[in-house]
């Protein structure tokens, strides 16, 4: 008999807008996507890729039994034998030490798996090495944040409020690409006459009417020449007291208008109108997405802009200020509650005495038992097969999103033992000991964060399909198939999101105030502290969350990277997303790999347009073709990083900020070089996945 249709309201699952949609469905599938104008974030708003996002949930590759790897071939196993092998090989290791064994998640796990994942590797494993892919995405900007503020909300402000600005300074954000239904408040803005500049070495489609091509890792000295400037002319009016102005103030006072535009290869004249327009501006906006925090001075550049915003008096007023646009779709929530390798639930520090004991009281374990803090992202993949010998991945595919991926690659298929928990066959999981089928967006409860810090309901509208699992089950499956099940069982979901809001009061991301009941009436930024608390649309003022409840602001050495003939940056295109495990089955989205250039970059190269390029970086190399187009400034090649064998090839395993510890995705230097060779394999958007990586790495289990 048929199942009477239903529909169901839940949220995208790409980037940290997080529309909402209506999913109907019949016979308990999914067969239409409808958005929602009462969406609070969008406004009925949904890209390309949301609207094409049903293709996923039952696509022909996907996941729906557990596999083992016998002989050196992935095998169909039962949940038994597949938990029986994880306790084989990492049970002996968390006996005798557990930082052995690491543990890797993702910006795209619900706030309630986020906050598992750090439960389950802290008190059931006891490892310390535990981090996330948003070390690869937000660190820098979140540990410039925190370090100025004490807190760390990527937008301190509704995203409605971006109309009220009349300048918005684009630092290499990309908005058109990389987050589609934000474009609609920019042009609500430039409708209210505000002007856009877009800052950034690669022209994207949008509403700017003014480009600035900086040389990649210079914006640093943009934000310090303005201002200096803006000093100079009297223009300064702190939004607080600060502790650090004098020092701030020093460190960019030798910066001149000619100096700053050789520096950075740009017109001095652009930097001096740019310059005044921010002084006369009512309400200046600077909105950062990866190209100024994706460098090795990545939170010093942060920093740079939020001296600007906050000595100019704009820090912290609606539709004014700073922020930082969140790329992944739980990008917030993500770094927010524990899978973070220095954190706890609810932004609580793992190094603070007060946030240990707090949480060790509520997971009834004495407080020396937390582990301290582990390795971050990279450190933990570079000790893969040496002291790392076992490894976690849920929801992420290192192998192609690394940097340095090649060398990443090596390093995973030196490991013991590799599992890998995901809803389709990524490349990292096709070099994994142990494939454990989980859920996707539409099959699991749940909360995001998006990037305004808006909580919001992840509504389940079926079940997952042959063997698969939720995640949040297949974690305490693992807890206790190690034996270290006691604090890992829950009779639903119920039970453990009301933990998980339970484990945040006190928090500086403190979502206690929140159940399913009052998100399914509205959504809420936090922190939201209490069952009638109406939650938090701008949470950055005086008195701080420092020591002092004064800002503390970091003064920026105002240095010039070392210009290089050729500077590789990466990114994102509009019809792809992160590595590309759903994006590149979809049919409904499109997108080649390519390595953009000016058309003088390729004279000097001596390239064509469509020609293969052999690209060399500091750890690899690849050969894709050559796309010449006057949208990316000369000297500088750019290369998405949604397919293996690309962007991830030629940047640097090694090259870090050393506060954030992110990679410098967008300043590797190349050797650029034509080639007759056929376009590598990667180039196809349905190249097998991961075979070509599993038969050059993976080692045989011993």
């Amino acid at each position: 008999m048929k199942d009477v249709s239903k529909t169901v309201r839940t949220t995208c699952p790409y980037c940290a807008v997080q529309c909402n949609f209506d999913l109907h469905l019949e016979d308990g599938l999914a067969v239409k996507i409808t958005p929602t104008k009462e969406c609070a974030v969008a406004g009925g708003t949904v890209c390309k890729k949301g609207l094409a996002s049903l293709s996923d949930l039952r696509h022909k590759d996907r996941l729906t039994s557990p596999l083992l790897r016998v002989n050196g071939e992935l095998r169909p196993v039962s949940w038994q034998e597949a938990l029986d092998a994880f306790a084989a090989r990492v049970g002996p290791l968390l006996d005798s030490d557990p930082a052995q064994l690491g543990v890797f998640g993702s910006g795209a796990l619900t706030n309630e798996k986020t906050y598992l994942l750090g439960k389950l590797a802290r008190v059931g494993f006891g490892t310390p090495n535990i981090d996330y892919n948003g070390r690869f995405c937000m660190s820098s900007a979140a540990t410039a944040m925190n370090r100025s503020f004490g807190l760390d909300r990527g937008l301190g402000f509704p995203l409605a409020d971006i109309a009220k600005s009349d300048l918005i300074l684009l630092f290499g954000a990309n908005v058109a690409e990389t987050l589609p239904p934000v474009m609609q408040y920019l042009k609500a803005a430039k409708d209210r006459g505000a002007r856009i500049v877009n800052i950034d070495p690669r022209a994207t489609p949008g509403l700017a009417q003014v480009q600035l091509s900086p040389l990649p890792g210079t914006d640093h000295l943009i934000a310090g020449l303005l201002l200096n400037l803006l000093n100079g002319w009297g223009r300064l009016r702190p939004s607080a007291p600060a502790d650090g102005t004098d020092e701030v103030l020093a460190a960019v006072q030798d910066l001149t208008l000619n100096g700053v535009a050789e520096s950075c290869g740009v017109d001095a004249a652009d930097l001096l109108r740019l310059a005044r327009s921010y002084a006369q501006a009512h309400l200046p906006l600077i909105l950062s997405g990866r190209g100024p925090e994706q460098q090795v001075n990545g939170t010093d550049t942060v920093s740079s802009l939020i001296n600007l915003a906050f000595l100019s008096g704009h820090f912290g007023r609606p539709g004014g200020g700073y922020g930082t646009l969140t790329g992944q779709g739980n990008g917030q929530g993500g770094r927010e509650h524990g899978q973070k390798n220095d954190q706890l639930p609810g932004y609580r520090h793992l190094k603070d005495p007060a946030d240990r004991q707090f949480m060790a009281d509520f997971w009834g374990v004495p407080e020396t038992g937390l582990p301290g803090v582990g390795l971050s992202a990279q450190e933990l993949f570079l000790a893969c097969g040496e002291e790392v010998r076992a490894l976690i991945v849920i929801g992420s595919n290192p192998a192609v999103s690394a940097p340095g991926a090649a060398r990443v690659r090596e390093r995973l298929a030196a490991l013991d033992f590799l599992v890998v928990i995901d809803v389709l066959p990524s490349e990292t999981a096709m070099m994994a000991d142990l494939v454990l089928p989980g859920s996707m967006w539409a099959e699991e409860e749940g909360t995001t964060t998006n990037l305004e810090g808006r909580v919001q309901r992840r509504r389940r509208a079926m079940t997952v399909p042959g063997l698969a699992r939720e995640d949040w089950r297949i974690m305490c499956d693992l807890a206790h198939a190690a034996g270290r099940g006691e604090k890992f069982t829950y009779p639903d979901f119920a039970a453990l999101q009301a933990e998980f809001f339970a484990a945040t009061r006190g928090g500086r991301a403190d979502y206690s105030g929140l159940s399913a009941a009052r998100l399914d009436v509205q959504t809420y930024q936090w922190p939201v502290t209490h069952d009638a608390h109406p939650g938090t649309p701008h949470p950055y003022f005086a008195p701080y969350r420092t020591p002092t409840g004064r800002a503390r602001l970091h003064p920026v050495a105002m240095q010039t990277p070392p210009r290089a003939a050729l500077t590789l940056t990466t990114g994102r295109i509009a019809g792809q997303y992160q590595s590309g495990t759903q994006t590149r089955r979809n049919p409904g989205l499109k997108g080649v790999a390519d390595v953009q250039m000016h058309p003088d970059t390729a004279r000097v190269h001596g390239l064509m347009h469509g020609q293969p390029v052999v690209l060399s970086g500091p750890d690899g190399e690849t050969t894709l073709p050559a796309n010449v187009t006057p949208k990316v400034r000369p000297g500088v090649a750019f290369v998405a990083f949604h397919w293996p064998f690309s962007a991830n090839e030629l940047t640097s395993a090694t090259t870090l900020d050393p506060h954030s510890r992110m990679p410098a995705f967008k300043s590797a230097v190349l050797n650029a070089s034509a080639t007759s060779r056929a376009s590598s394999p990667a180039l196809s958007t349905a190249s097998p996945p991961g075979s070509q990586v599993r038969t050059a790495y993976r080692k045989e289990p011993s």
